[in-house]
């Protein structure tokens, strides 16, 4: 039997949820050919963005595969580059191979930074309590504010898909920024949430992780995120004749999409789908619901096994098998 919501589901659904971003890298990207550099490498228009926007994208290899997947922050001076930890080994090398005869730098800030996350209907009351009382309006726009009397930049987001933002600052602040936001926090029922309930949530989102979810393995279309994260009229860029062919053929063999899965712990992933014995797809990231107390997980699902409500099930590498249902679209809207 499916058990109750935990305390972090309900606070997300009702009130406000706040998480140390898990697993997270940065990267500063400056120098006067920043937007150029980014917008050949990458599938979104950068050179059409503008200083407190932002956007996701996909750092595509010349074979048009997904090297990993970012979000932008567009500063007046600087780009800030976000994906995660993991997920950083293979962006890293490639981009600092393309940028040898760029005037760019690519400066790593994880270790120098850190990101805080709230989410939830009373996100704006906690932010207005540590008097930042405007919020940015649009999807990664984002804004300067003090918070403890420390500077931060303050972005929209919904990455466990509840309205939200993040907090990202100097590391010597982060005592004193993270104390600030629990204190105005506390009183209205915020909800402190661990790596792994912040990570639950995320499947639940369909917000995929670089080096779980996406890999080399993948092509940017079959991440569902078309809208958000590819821009089909910028022109040239490294992997485009890939994206580009695709989108004239009007579809992927896969897609990504979560998984229910009737199960006593969540797969590893990597763990196969099959329906009968036809293999359909594999697994990216598992956890546990903090919803239902059930096994869920984002997992590529061939086309024909795409709709939601279709019966497939997990094979695990060590012969363990589990029925497993999968739910529909991805990126919020399931």
């Amino acid at each position: 039997m499916p058990n109750s919501p935990t305390p972090a589901a309900v606070a997300l659904e009702s009130k406000v949820v706040m998480a140390d971003w898990p697993g997270r890298a940065r990267v500063r990207v400056v120098g006067p050919d920043r937007a150029k550099f980014l917008h050949n490498l990458t599938t979104n228009d950068i050179n059409r963005k503008t200083s407190g926007s932002g956007c996701e994208a996909f750092v595509t290899s010349p074979q048009g595969k997904t090297l990993g997947f970012i979000t932008l922050v567009i500063l007046d001076e600087e780009i800030l580059l976000r994906t995660e930890a993991e997920g950083l080994p293979p962006i890293l090398p490639h981009l600092r191979k393309y940028g040898v005869l760029e005037e760019v730098e690519l400066e790593e800030a994880t270790a120098s930074t850190f990101e805080l996350h709230l989410a939830g209907p009373l996100v704006g009351e906690v932010m207005a309590a540590v008097g930042v009382a405007t919020l940015p309006e649009g999807e990664l726009d984002h804004l300067t504010a003090e918070i403890a009397g420390r500077p931060v930049r303050v972005v929209r987001e919904r990455p466990i898909g509840a309205d939200g933002v993040t907090v990202i600052g100097a590391i010597e602040d982060v005592e004193a920024v993270r104390s600030a936001l629990i204190a105005a926090g506390e009183p209205i029922g915020l909800v402190t949430l661990s790596a792994e309930a912040f990570d639950a949530f995320r499947i639940e989102a369909g917000t995929p992780a670089s080096g779980r979810d996406v890999t080399e393995k993948n092509l940017p279309q079959e991440l569902d995120r078309n809208e958000r994260a590819i821009s089909f009229v910028k022109g040239c860029y490294l992997g485009q004749e890939t994206v580009a062919r695709l989108d004239a053929l009007g579809h992927v063999n896969r897609l990504i999409r979560g998984l229910e899965i009737d199960a006593e712990t969540p797969p590893p992933g990597g763990s196969k789908l099959f329906a009968g014995e036809k293999e359909v797809g594999w697994i990216g990231s598992s956890a546990v619901s903090e919803r239902s107390g059930r096994p869920i997980a984002l997992a590529y699902v061939r086309t024909s096994h795409v709709k939601p409500g279709s019966a497939v099930s997990v094979r695990e590498e060590s012969g363990n098998e589990a029925p497993a249902t999968v739910r529909g679209e991805v990126g919020g809207r399931q």
